[in-house]
């Protein structure tokens, strides 16, 4: 097993290979030639609630937000709402029976489950036995674990359970699903050890879960849950270097939906089926276990479990092509290239599709299917083919408002030219960006503020234009890029802290990480003075 503060198991990626050639139309970069930086957008994850971008203040220790007293703000109120409404409307007296054995007994109202370990005996997952390994026990449950490149940029074990939901209204017995998603890294987009982190299981950075539960009203049968490090109940969660919001806001954000504030229920919310080709998997040398072609039938049986929630017609299709209907075939793997037939008339389109709209836009669009009132989002149909796509004047979010990717780590993915060319059509381009904008007949000269937006060094505090002060994430200002810059490649030591920081506790690191003296200071960022270290461990700092 890895330790928590070695980086000793580090997984392999396969890293972009640069090409250093011209191609007909977009160029690609030459020898010598700097990238250009990608857009420094704090813009993100804030679809359903857009207010302060759906950040909760956070002064309390790591960045937290504050969760008692006056200063507590009201969505922390209406989460807790949210969690004993759900409660109430949706465990059956056998769910509610085995909640009520919860870790912490005091709490005698009905409220959803108040530790990981609760939600976990509720919904039947089923638990690991006395000796047994973490590998095998993974094994047996079917818990699969990847790295989430394009999305959080975050270390991750999945995993799904059947459990007994009730009856319906003919009486018949039904079964629910719920799964859990565990994140781990010591931040967002450290290639280096969020992989390893999870593939020892241990020190979590969060872990949101969702459900579905068919004896719900129609629309509100997907419902979600968040527990932080120690397993504990949240009402938020932090997914990008920006800061903290609520649930289930900031789940609904990709999942798909909207909050009924009147029912203080999620509404319309979907799973997101796994398509394996957006994810990476433990290099065959060091991390055998973890390698996609180790957990292909734990993939598909998950992706099969989705099948049984209401997810919409496009995610259907999308489980369809990426297994060409053998979904429900044990030993089916999934494939490594697919698009929907819409897609499929040039190998321009299906290029296109699999390199950019796949893995920038695809996960989070196919999911939102229906607004508020039930009716159809008009943006949700655009995706079905090129031909759809390219009458959507989809240019105006990508680099006009720079609202899409609404991700952090997707937004710097999708215009870092530092992963290296990719070939559409036979043309090269910097970025998956470059290739969208061609498909649009444009190119970067055509983003009115790119060059505004593609440097951190603006604004009276241009560190907090890379992430708040607990991220530890700091702004050259001589590059205007945010460092430590992460990519797809691996890290190897050397390259520099995971993190950087101030030792008068003004920038601080994400937990569970500590500042510490900063051997050398970089040219542009001689106002910190530390750097981000993983604390906690034999032979590491304590934690602050």
């Amino acid at each position: 097993m890895h330790s928590f503060y070695s980086p000793a198991g580090m997984v392999k990626f396969a890293a972009a290979t640069l090409l250093l050639c011209s191609c007909a139309g977009e160029s690609v970069l030459s020898d010598g030639e700097s990238p250009p930086n990608p857009p420094v957008v704090n813009l993100a994850l804030n679809r359903t609630r857009p207010s302060n971008d759906g950040l909760l203040p956070a002064v309390g220790p790591h960045g937290w937000p504050i969760t008692e007293g006056d200063s507590m703000d009201p969505a922390i109120v209406e989460s807790r709402r949210f969690y004993d409404v759900l409660a109430q409307l949706s465990f059956t007296p056998e769910m509610e029976a085995i909640n009520s054995a919860k870790s912490e007994p005091w709490i005698s109202n009905i409220t959803s489950p108040v530790t990981f370990e609760d939600w976990k005996r509720t919904f039947r997952f089923p638990a690991r036995s006395e000796g047994e390994s973490l590998e095998a026990y993974r094994q047996r449950a079917g818990i699969v674990v990847y790295y989430n490149r394009n999305e959080l940029g975050l270390g991750r074990e999945l995993g799904c359970s059947e459990f007994p939901a009730g009856t319906d209204k003919s009486g018949n017995p039904v079964n629910g699903i719920a799964c859990f998603v565990t994140n781990y890294g010591y931040t967002f987009r450290d290639v280096r050890n969020s992989l390893a982190l999870a593939q020892d299981g241990g020190h979590p950075k969060n872990t949101v879960c969702i459900a579905y539960l068919p004896t719900m009203d129609p629309g509100y049968e997907v419902q979600f849950f968040v527990y932080g490090p120690s397993g504990r109940r949240q009402d938020w969660a932090q997914l990008d270097p920006i800061g903290p919001r609520a649930n289930p806001h900031v789940c609904m954000n990709c999942h798909g939906g909207v909050y009924d504030d009147q029912r203080h229920l999620a509404k319309f919310a979907r799973f997101l089926p796994m398509d394996p080709n957006v994810m990476s998997f433990g290099d065959e040398g060091e991390s055998p276990a973890i390698t996609r072609a180790a957990q292909e039938e734990r993939i598909r049986r998950l992706n099969a479990y989705s099948l049984r929630t209401p997810i919409t017609a496009g995610q259907r299709e999308m489980l369809h092509e990426l297994y060409e209907g053998g979904i429900e075939t044990p030993g089916t793997v999934s494939q490594h290239s697919w698009a929907p037939p819409g897609w499929r008339d040039t190998t321009e389109h299906r290029e296109l599709y699999d390199q950019v709209v796949k893995p920038y836009c695809m996960t989070c669009h196919l999911a939102m299917e229906q607004g508020l009132d039930g009716s159809r989002l008009y943006s949700y149909r655009i995706f079905e083919s090129a031909e759809r796509f390219r009458a959507f004047p989809a240019n105006v979010s990508v680099c006009g408002d720079f609202a899409m990717p609404n991700a952090q780590t997707t937004m710097v993915n999708f215009w870092n030219a530092d992963l290296g060319p990719i070939v559409v059509g036979g043309q090269a381009y910097h970025a998956p960006a470059d290739a969208l904008l061609a498909f649009y007949g444009k190119d970067r000269a055509h983003c009115d503020r790119l060059g505004e937006v593609s440097t951190c060094n603006r604004g009276p505090d241009p560190d907090l234009n890379c992430g708040n002060a607990d991220s530890g994430m700091a702004c050259n200002r001589l590059t205007g890029r945010c460092l430590p810059q992460r990519g797809l490649g691996t890290l190897s030591e050397g390259q520099g802290p995971v993190g950087y920081c101030r030792m008068d506790g003004s920038r601080r690191c994400s937990y569970p990480m500590t500042c510490q003296p900063l051997k050398e200071r970089l040219p542009g960022l001689e106002t910190l003075d530390g750097e981000c270290k993983p604390c906690g461990g034999p032979g590491a700092p304590a934690c602050n």
